[in-house]
């Protein structure tokens, strides 16, 4: 594969960020595996950001609500991908302080109530167990599942 010019690797970049919200993380890797050494990628990344096209705030906060909204993801599995994409801790905190409690709670309740159908043959108690697990598993606070479960 020949070596894409210095342009070539701007607009392929624009595309990769036009196409969806994007963190810096994934475009790094992306000018990577396209053959960009590390000052043609600090320079990429420095433009896109001048340019509004690479914003790590801004794509925080459209992955909270999407992961919450589609996913049904908890706070601590979001907190955990986000982590792993290198947003920093200060953007996560304030994206999923943002978080809507009443909508936090209700996806939880979505959640065990869709469970339950499941488990309908089985015993009260390992219905309760499974049905925790599965929403801990989800990502939501063990101490806030186990009360919903409860209820």
């Amino acid at each position: 594969m020949e070596k894409l010019s210095y342009e070539q690797l701007q607009q392929k970049i624009q595309h990769f960020c036009a196409y969806r919200e994007r963190c810096e993380f994934e475009v790094k890797k992306k000018l990577k595996e396209l053959g960009a050494d590390d000052n043609q990628s600090d320079e990429i990344i420095d433009e896109l950001k001048n340019d509004n096209f690479l914003d790590d705030n801004r794509f925080t906060e459209i992955f909270v609500k999407s992961k919450l909204k589609h996913n049904k993801w908890g706070k601590l599995k979001i907190e955990a991908a986000l982590k792993q994409l290198n947003i920093t801790n200060d953007i996560i905190r304030k994206h999923i302080g943002q978080i809507d409690e009443k909508q936090y709670e209700q996806t939880l309740n979505d959640l065990i109530s869709k469970k339950i159908k499941d488990y309908n043959n089985c015993k009260y108690d390992t219905r309760k167990n499974n049905i925790a697990r599965y929403c801990i598993q989800k990502g939501f606070e063990p101490t806030i599942v186990w009360q919903f479960v409860n209820k």
